[in-house]
């Protein structure tokens, strides 16, 4: 690469420089330098020698479709029938408009361009990505067979020209085809293939893993034990090491190995980083057992990890579980009254109310809703989900046009549920709705919970500082679109805030801050007035250079007849006349004439001065 830097340097007009071009642009892309490449490679693209360009072309589609660039790509590389060109190379780039069409969704016109490719014949590694984009089109239609021949074909090409990670993930993928069409025994010998073929790949695990849970479909729970356990010794640390000992623990669990298993949910523990995990294993065994119904056997783990569990929310959790096995075991059990008795107000006995409200609530009955979730929330102040309640009690509340009620049941989840999923949006309802009503400093103060960093983060301190000016608030306002831009400089109202801002602080005579303001307003609806605005404040601040900077980048913007940059324009020219500059004064009041109607202040200003720099009056017929 230093070479062909160094040639094009010091023989600039030699006729080599073009395959010197072009060995150089592959370097960089090689090199993974893809957007060098393409810079390289352009001025190739654009002309000169025709098998030089497309070359070019072929380098720069593999960098684009590096880059993600698949507009770019589509627009770069011109679309010919790959099979009827007799241009080698132009044909083989059309690999990357399949590429970026298959990655914008149009699977159509990408699986076209494939199988031109691949009829085009030319020996190519593109030819194994061209087949492998065939089996992906054959998939899509459920043509799993042509997938599975289309694949074949694919590995053996890329197995021709050493392409390690694409004859890996052709091979992974046959497996796959293999699982979808339900062909269980089939799958799993093509997993084993592949482990046995790919020892070093790093999809292995991911074959084990699959190779496993065909055999455990296949009710061969001893083949797929061993496969898991061979999973865990050799990928330890792989994204499956977690699942893996949860399939050995629950197989173990129904092969009756309770140590084995046991000692499998341990490692799944360590592996997840879950303290406890001899009791985390109770747990998993006992859910194996009750999520199969198998109420008798899930009893006993529960009650043995009750009895070394350290009480709290988990055991509390653990008791409900028992309380369920215990009664769809047997409803007349005899522990199940003393359990009954020890949680009168378990969640298990206000189900049926909880049932109702939420139904209720799905159907729009807000006034039953109410009522049944404030029933539940009175009965059940420390049930799991007695900060759902809350919610759902005040969203049906605000249903009812109960502002003040709302307004108090919002106030109080909010208080006491702080961390909850929901927590955002009871904020943001409680807002809205006291905005709604004329509470705008109550909606500020409920906007201003939301916090965070997302959508709804943005548009809460949107919502705060609209309803802090609404509230008359100026400086709170002021504060309130500043830290919105600040937070959010990527928001589509940010520029329109910084307006607001620079407004704000030229009431408040705070003219050093309100210019700064004014020059963040880039906005395409705010950039103009901005201007404007910043050059009237820089001249009452008797800053005239930067006065005359603001108005001259009205120039060059549009729409032309914009009246904040008329105004603009027309204010330069005074300044330069008054500068005694008046033939660089006399374009600016011309322009003003031109897009400004007769009769307007602005036109008659700017006739008026140009009349009296004209001697015969020409230069304003």
């Amino acid at each position: 690469l230093a070479e062909a830097y160094d040639f094009r340097r010091r023989y600039p007009s030699r006729p080599e420089n073009g395959e010197v071009s072009l060995a150089a642009g592959a370097l960089h892309l090689r090199r993974g330098e893809a957007a060098r490449a393409v810079r390289f490679l352009k001025p190739l693209a654009a002309g000169g020698d025709p098998a030089q360009k497309s070359k070019a072309l072929h380098l720069i589609g593999a960098a684009l479709a590096s880059l993600s660039l698949d507009e770019a790509a589509l627009k770069m590389i011109p679309e010919v029938d790959a099979a009827a060109t007799p241009d080698r190379w132009l044909s083989l780039a059309q690999i990357w408009r399949a590429s970026a069409e298959e990655r914008m969704g149009r699977t159509a016109d990408a699986a076209e361009h494939y199988r031109a490719v691949s009829a085009a014949g030319h020996d190519s590694p593109v030819k194994a990505h061209a087949l492998a984009g065939i089996a992906a089109d054959w998939e899509r239609k459920g043509r799993l067979d042509r997938a599975r021949d289309a694949l074949k074909r694919a590995g053996k090409e890329a197995a021709k020209w050493g392409l390690i990670e694409l004859s890996e993930s052709i091979a992974l993928s046959e497996a796959n085809l293999l699982l979808r069409a339900r062909k269980l025994e089939d799958a799993q010998k093509s997993y084993q293939r592949f482990s046995l073929r790919f020892p070093g790949s790093p999809l292995r695990a991911q074959a084990l893993y699959e190779r496993g849970l065909c055999l455990k479909k296949l009710d061969r729970p001893e083949e797929a034990a061993e496969v898991f356990e061979d999973l865990a010794q050799r990928h330890p640390d792989s994204a499956y090491a977690a699942d893996t000992h949860l399939q050995l623990g629950q197989l173990y669990t129904d092969l009756g190995k309770s140590e084995k298993a046991l000692s499998h949910y341990r490692l799944m523990g360590r592996t997840s980083e879950a303290k406890d995990a001899d009791l985390e294993a109770l747990l998993l065994m006992a859910q194996v057992h009750y999520n199969k119904k198998r109420w008798a056997d899930a009893m006993p783990l529960y009650k043995k990890y009750l009895a070394s569990a350290e009480p709290g929310a988990k055991t509390k959790q653990v008791e409900s579980l028992l309380l369920v096995a215990t009664w769809q075991h047997d409803k007349g059990d005899p522990d199940l009254p003393a359990l009954v008795a020890k949680y009168p107000k378990h969640q298990l006995a206000a189900r049926i109310r909880w049932d109702l409200a939420a139904k209720a609530y799905k159907n729009q009955d807000w006034d039953t809703a109410e009522q049944l979730f404030r029933k539940h929330i009175e009965d059940n102040p420390h049930a799991s989900n007695i900060g759902d309640a809350r919610y759902y009690r005040a969203e049906a509340l605000r249903q009812l046009h109960r502002t003040e009620d709302a307004a108090y049941a919002y106030r109080k989840f909010l208080s006491v549920h702080k961390n909850h999923p929901r927590a955002r949006d009871a904020a943001m309802s409680l807002g809205a709705m006291l905005y709604e009503a004329g509470d705008a400093a109550g909606a500020a103060q409920a906007y201003g919970r939301v916090g965070g960093t997302g959508a709804d983060a943005a548009d809460a301190a949107y919502n705060r500082a609209l309803a802090l000016s609404k509230a008359g608030k100026e400086r709170d306002e002021e504060r309130a679109w500043a830290a919105f831009t600040t937070k959010f400089p990527g928001h589509a109202k940010a520029s329109w805030a910084w307006s607001r801002v620079a407004k704000l602080r030229e009431d408040q005579d705070d003219l050093t801050g309100a210019a700064d303001a004014y020059a963040r307003a880039t906005g395409k609806n705010e950039r103009l007035s901005a201007l404007y605005s910043l050059g009237r404040l820089q001249e009452r601040r008797k800053k005239i250079p930067e006065a005359k900077n603001a108005y001259e980048r009205l120039r060059a913007l549009s729409p032309k007849d914009d009246a904040a940059r008329l105004s603009g324009l027309l204010r330069l020219a005074l300044m330069l006349e008054l500068e005694d500059k008046p033939q660089s004064a006399a374009p600016l009041y011309m322009e003003v004439l031109r897009h400004t109607p007769r009769g307007e202040p602005t036109f008659e200003t700017a006739r008026k001065r140009l009349e009296s720099l004209s001697s015969d009056k020409t230069l304003i017929k």
